[in-house]
């Protein structure tokens, strides 16, 4: 039987995430366009490889620095506690890479477009990572 409190609370805290991992991405995109101006801003990883392979790798590194800051727990009674949270981390990490790349799937002239598809893959991964975290706890 699923909880439905603590699958709300997954589910908000895994949109919170994405959230962050998707601002911290394109702050990323912003120094590198800053010190190298050829690249395009981008905010997903897996793009960023093919249209500019530094800024991919340097997008992937600190997105696994994102889940390994998630996942670090040293005792076992806060790792009982933190488990699910650990899970929720790993999950809405992995799912960026696959989500993160909607905003690119249409191509129009209008930038509202683009944030409104940025908006509805943060929304649909934090869902997904929160109910995959809670089923599979």
């Amino acid at each position: 039987m699923i909880n439905s409190r603590e699958l709300g609370w997954n589910v908000l805290t895994g949109i919170g995430f994405s959230f962050v991992i998707t601002i911290v991405m394109a702050i990323l995109a912003g120094i590198v366009k800053l010190f190298y101006p050829p690249t395009d801003i981008s905010i997903s990883p897996i793009i960023s490889i093919f249209q500019s392979p530094a800024l991919g790798i340097i997008q992937i590194i600190m997105l696994a620095g994102i889940i390994a800051f998630v996942t670090p727990v040293r005792s076992k009674v806060i790792r009982e506690e933190l488990g699910g949270i650990r899970r929720l981390g790993i999950y809405v990490g992995v799912g960026y890479l696959i989500f993160s790349i909607l905003p690119y799937a249409f191509h129009v002239p209008y930038p509202q477009t683009y944030i409104g598809l940025i908006i509805a893959f943060n929304v649909i991964n934090g869902f997904v990572g929160g109910y995959a975290s809670t089923i599979l706890s």
